[in-house]
């Protein structure tokens, strides 16, 4: 089974009901069908290799040329792989290399191309339909591939936990090649639901959008809820449900969100690319410990050794060795709860100190007057490591200020190095941090 099926069987029952709202464009089930057959013949005018059991990148664009392609590829039984935007050639490559993968789709203003590599197909262990690549923020993306089950199996599971419906109209922004929004878009389609979103980053848009097509649902990671809350000028209360992850909620973006759309309920996820979704957790509370990222979801085993979260699902990539540690840092409270306390690697040692990246981020995002805050690790001559902040000021408030207040907040040892203000926290395709061009702002 692959999702190209699944659509085929979708489309003959749910013919004539919206499946995907695109900007000003409307898609019923049989509609966007008809479009990916258009698709996979193209696709065979392009190719001159059987596609069986290959493994494929595929470059596009635009948010409807990715669905068309990942689909497409499907029907010919190869695993499409879906590319993050702005990969350069040489990225490409290494990822095309290191996995032997055997060639890349393009599409783009100038037509469909194929570009076929000298790499041997791998043999899949499992039942693999898809590939996708991690979305860290660092580094060259790798490659892992889901069986159909892997996601599908659990669809039911996430969809009444997030509180996805037959009936639902979904939002989400940003690309597919993030496994948050493929994952919401395929547990749309799995449930027969329909989903609306958007090319562009004009959130005046989304809001739009969404009232015009009744969203009762959305997706969007936390920095990007910020952005939509705060263009919200009338409650809307037509939403029903929101989720959330890769990121911490803070207390302040909690407070707007029950402000702008008051009859959602909001679900905080912790989950990672290699292994689906991990623990949930119902935000209610502002006064919450933000760190608090809920219970495991059903079928889900947490422990924590020295320190470490080690997870045991059946929902997870192929070939990884269970219990799994991503490095990530934490530990179980009394209630059976999650407190995440950031990865491994985002702890520093400043002068024998070692400090949370994490917490500290948290203590700056609580200072009254700062709409977003993001805290890296340099290099220090002197301590052998530091930390930086980044921030983004509410208008009006005085820079000089707002260093006397962030100095309040924290320890001494806490402190940053120095603090930059932005208007706004670079983000990549899929919603996270754009590290590279902060750390660009620190070599200036």
């Amino acid at each position: 089974m692959n999702y190209y099926l699944l659509l085929k069987e979708r489309s003959i029952s749910y013919a004539e009901k919206p499946f995907l709202y695109i900007g000003e464009e409307i898609y019923s089930y049989r509609a966007f069908f008809t479009k990916i057959e258009r698709m996979t013949q193209h696709l065979s005018r392009v190719i001159k290799d059987d596609l069986k059991s290959a493994d494929v990148l595929v470059s596009a664009e635009s948010f409807l040329n990715q669905a068309l392609l990942f689909f497409a590829v499907q029907k010919f039984n190869a695993r499409p792989i879906l590319l993050h935007h702005g990969l350069i050639e040489s990225d490409i490559e290494h990822i095309a290399k290191t996995n032997d993968l055997q060639g890349i789709f393009i599409l783009n203003a100038e037509g469909l191309s194929y570009k076929r590599f000298p790499y041997e197909a791998r043999q899949h262990e499992y039942p693999d339909c898809l590939g996708v690549l991690s979305s860290g923020t660092t580094g060259t993306p790798k490659v892992m591939y889901r069986t159909f089950e892997s996601w599908a199996g659990f669809f039911p599971v996430q969809n009444e936990i997030f509180g996805l419906k037959e009936t639902s109209c979904l939002f989400f922004h940003g690309s597919l090649s993030f496994t948050g929004n493929l994952n919401a878009f395929l547990a749309a389609l799995f449930i027969g639901a329909s989903v609306c979103t958007s090319e562009c980053t004009n959130v005046k848009l989304w809001i739009a959008l969404m009232e015009k097509h009744t969203a009762d649902i959305i997706y969007l990671v936390p920095a990007k809820l910020r952005l939509l809350v705060e263009a919200i000028k009338v409650a809307i209360s037509s939403v029903r449900s929101l989720f959330t992850g890769s990121q911490i909620i803070s207390a302040s973006l909690l407070r707007l969100l029950q402000r702008k759309l008051p009859n959602a309920s909001i679900v905080l996820y912790y989950g990672a690319s290699e292994l689906n979704y991990i623990t949930y957790a119902h935000c209610r509370d502002c006064t919450r410990d933000p760190r608090n990222v809920g219970i495991p979801f059903p079928g889900v085993d947490i422990s924590v050794a020295d320190g470490l979260i080690y997870v045991n699902t059946p929902f997870h990539v192929s070939g990884i060795t269970l219990p799994f540690t991503l490095h990530d840092k934490g530990y179980m409270n009394e209630q059976g709860e999650l407190i995440f306390e950031g990865r491994e690697q985002a702890w520093v040692n400043k002068g024998g100190f070692k400090i949370s990246l994490e917490r500290v981020e948290l203590k700056i995002k609580a200072v009254a007057g700062i709409r977003e805050a993001v805290v890296l690790p340099v290099e220090d001559e002197v301590r052998g490591a530091d930390i930086v902040a980044f921030l983004v000021p509410s208008d009006g408030i005085e820079k000089k200020k707002l260093r006397r207040m962030v100095r309040n907040a924290l320890l001494p040892v806490e402190m940053p190095k120095k603090i930059y203000f932005l208007a706004e926290i670079p983000l990549n395709d899929r919603g996270k941090l754009a590290k590279d061009l902060l750390l660009k702002e620190i070599r200036k």
